[in-house]
């Protein structure tokens, strides 16, 4: 076996001075000697730090093995974070074999999808067959069967979601009635099973069918199961709200009989029902695992009171309660209403723009919005006014578009400040996207009924989810957050549509303020070019 790597220095240090500043709800899921605990981590409270000394804390006292170990994230960004933190406290971090190759040694951090696979090509390795081969774009070969784009776009979507609930072609037609898909039903089942006919023709496996494999894998053949948890004894799951029927069988049959788990999770951040994912799970757990115990991290570190408060208006009564805020306090968010979306975009530029001005660094700013669509129009105005800014990069990418130049000397006068931020740029995102980031300043723009909730939400599941998805856009605002609508907003085809705010913004208004006048247009332009006459100084 290769030797671990030495521990770096001061990682004794950092780690001591890290659980030093715990609160009292962090240190008890920290230090508990429970084998099983669920860590409900809302919004802001903490929850990579404690989850990852809680992993740090049981290898340092000898209550679990780092070869022994397995924390496993929804993507490969979250999973290189956990390795990073871990490193950085002298914990012993697995780096990832290749096909074929044995993992080092340390604790094993990655996604489910990676862990499948590891136990798939681990079990044909050790039988002497060749690892399984992945498709790993699901569409194009839907496109090839149906001759369709928009077709097989909404084939995939459907098709994911019946394997995410572990359904075969024929149980999927039952399980749809109320799921009122973009394609008939009938279309669904002849699509999906000529899908699974071609991949078992050419042998092949696509991400969700490597979930589906390899519980099977351990739930039918002894031999394996038993290597793989003599291999996994300890296994922490991040964000098990997010987990969906296909990922729990995975890891209920990982910990057969064992009870040795963490999980870490907030039902107010359940936002990918659409795509699969059962909340449910999350809050089963007391009655499935034995002597599992549950600590609430009550306090949100990041969001100020005043963020707090209008979040959870929005997320309205739910069963677990927000973090209250521990942060210092802020100015109270504010909603506009704007008389078209121009305006809307144009007083969004010119707010961060006075913000820069006085020293918030782009990166440090946000613009989030429910959909794409709505975020060109912002784009254009942020480009008009000269301002960096890009748009987020998807969860499993490692790089964004690259954010356009300041203006000429507005940027060097910022730079120079210490503000200019060089690389960086303000986010534009939805609200999906979002989700596990956070920025100074948010402005959250089209709030208006048939975005939010979206328009398609038409059972009560799916809208309580549209809840919960504001309260997640909400939150990602440390100190400053500023939400608006417009009157009437120009749609695809070019053509102007009068729009109604979302009911939601009646439930703020106890939290929140009246935002200022809307700018006309033009005023908007003469601010902006204000504002870069004084930064150019």
């Amino acid at each position: 076996m290769e030797p671990l790597a030495p521990t770096p220095p001061g990682a004794a240090d950092r780690f001591e001075r890290a659980c030093a500043d715990l609160s009292p709800a962090q240190h008890r899921a920290v230090a508990s000697t429970a084998d099983a605990v669920c860590i409900v981590a809302g919004a802001g409270s903490g929850k990579t730090r404690v989850l990852t000394l809680r992993v740090a804390r049981r290898i340092r006292d000898g209550s679990a093995d780092a070869d022994h170990t397995v924390v496993c994230t929804f993507t490969r960004k979250a999973a290189i974070e956990l390795r990073d933190r871990l490193g950085r406290y002298g914990v012993p971090v697995s780096s990832p074999g290749g096909p074929g190759a044995v993992p080092t040694p340390g604790v094993r951090a990655g996604t489910l999808h990676q862990l499948a696979l590891t136990l798939l090509r681990r079990r044909a390795a050790d039988a002497g067959r060749p690892a399984p081969s992945l498709v790993e774009h699901r569409w194009r070969t839907l496109a090839e069967l149906t001759g369709d784009r928009a077709a097989a776009s909404a084939a995939d979507t459907e098709i994911g979601w019946a394997k995410a609930r572990c359904l075969t072609p024929d149980t999927y037609r039952a399980a749809a009635v109320d799921r009122n898909p973009v394609l008939d039903v009938d279309r669904v089942v002849g699509v999906y099973t000529a899908y699974q006919d071609r991949l078992a023709r050419r042998g092949l496996l696509d991400l969700d069918d490597v979930l589906l494999e390899a519980a099977d894998l351990l739930l039918h053949d002894a031999a394996a199961a038993e290597a793989a948890r003599w291999r996994y004894r300890h296994v922490a799951v991040d964000e098990f709200q997010d987990v969906n029927p296909a990922q729990f069988r995975l890891i209920e049959a990982l910990l057969g009989t064992r009870v040795d788990l963490c999980a870490v999770g907030d039902p107010n951040q359940a936002i990918y029902g659409w795509n699969g994912a059962d909340p449910g799970l999350l809050a089963s757990l007391p009655d499935r695992v034995p002597g599992l115990e549950v600590v609430h991290l009550d306090r949100n570190h990041r969001c100020s009171p005043q963020v707090v408060a209008v979040a959870a208006a929005a997320l309205g009564p739910v069963p677990v309660a927000p973090p209250a805020s521990a942060a210092e306090g802020g100015p109270v968010p504010t909603v506009t209403a704007f008389p078209d979306d121009r305006a809307e975009a144009e007083a969004v530029a010119a707010r961060i723009l006075a913000r820069a001005e006085a020293g918030t660094a782009w990166s440090a700013q946000a613009v989030l919005a429910r959909t794409h669509e709505l975020l060109a129009g912002v784009r254009r105005a942020l480009d008009a006014a000269g301002i960096p800014c890009r748009f987020a990069p998807a969860p499993e990418s490692t790089e964004s578009e690259t954010p356009g130049p300041a203006t000429g000397r507005a940027a060097a006068r910022l730079q120079s400040s210490g503000r200019g931020d060089p690389g960086g740029g303000v986010e534009l995102a939805t609200f999906h996207r979002a989700k596990g980031l956070e920025w100074e300043a948010v402005s959250v723009v089209g709030l208006e009924a048939g975005f939010v909730p979206i328009i398609h939400a038409t059972t009560s599941e799916a809208v309580a989810e549209e809840r919960r998805l504001l309260y997640v856009a909400l939150t990602r605002a440390a100190h400053t957050l500023e939400c608006s609508w417009a009157r009437s907003r120009t749609m695809g085809g070019g053509r102007a549509m009068e729009r109604r705010p979302s009911p939601w913004l009646d439930d703020l208004s106890g939290a929140a303020t009246e935002g200022g006048p809307a700018p006309e247009p033009r005023a908007a332009a003469e601010r902006f070019a204000a504002l870069r006459a004084n930064l150019r100084g």
